[in-house]
């Protein structure tokens, strides 16, 4: 019988509610989740946990609205093959409109706090790492990523043009490095 629990939802910060389950699963695929999990740092139910919440933030949405897995190393290459221009028409014109389309399929909204959850979850499962904090009324999150300036460019260009054309919201963004950070009202 399922029990209700009420711990800490640490990926969110705030108290959520839970729910005891059972599973029946092969003792090999336990082996490696607890290998997996060790490696992390995390307790084998936190990281079933992120298993489950990647996958209903946004794996069951990826195929559904035309996302491909790519590796890094050919990111890279076809980044280093375009211009500054071209990767800014790309983030202007292709890519925000497939952003828009997938923000309605996946949230039916434009709500700020429906934008940012979006974009972590987008940013997480990119494997790129971000730090987001809410202070004085709004969001600043920072973004760093191995790819290099062309992609710093690309995210700069298409995190403008989607808060402004999205949310009615100028987003201040900066790059250093491989780093970038934006603020937007909340």
């Amino acid at each position: 019988m399922p029990r209700d629990n009420n711990n800490d939802d640490s990926d969110i910060g705030r108290k959520a509610k839970t729910e005891t389950v059972t599973f029946r699963l092969p003792s090999s695929l336990i082996d490696e989740l607890r290998m997996d999990a060790e490696l992390e740092g995390v307790s084998l139910n936190s990281y079933a946990a992120k298993i489950f919440s990647n996958h209903v933030q946004w794996e069951r949405y990826e195929r559904k609205v035309g996302l491909l897995p790519m590796t890094e190393a050919f990111l890279s290459e076809v980044l280093s093959q375009l211009t500054d221009q071209q990767i800014v028409n790309l983030a202007q014109k292709l890519e925000k409109q497939k952003f828009r389309n997938i923000l309605a399929f996946m949230k039916n909204s434009n709500s700020v706090e429906d934008f940012v959850e979006v974009m972590r979850a987008w940013l997480t499962v990119s494997w790129m790492q971000q730090n987001l904090e809410v202070r004085s009324g709004r969001y600043h999150f920072k973004i760093q990523h191995s790819l290099g300036a062309k992609w710093s460019l690309y995210v700069k260009t298409l995190i403008s043009e989607l808060s402004q054309d999205i949310l009615g919201k100028k987003a201040d963004i900066s790059i250093v490095g491989d780093t970038i950070s934006f603020v937007f009202a909340k």
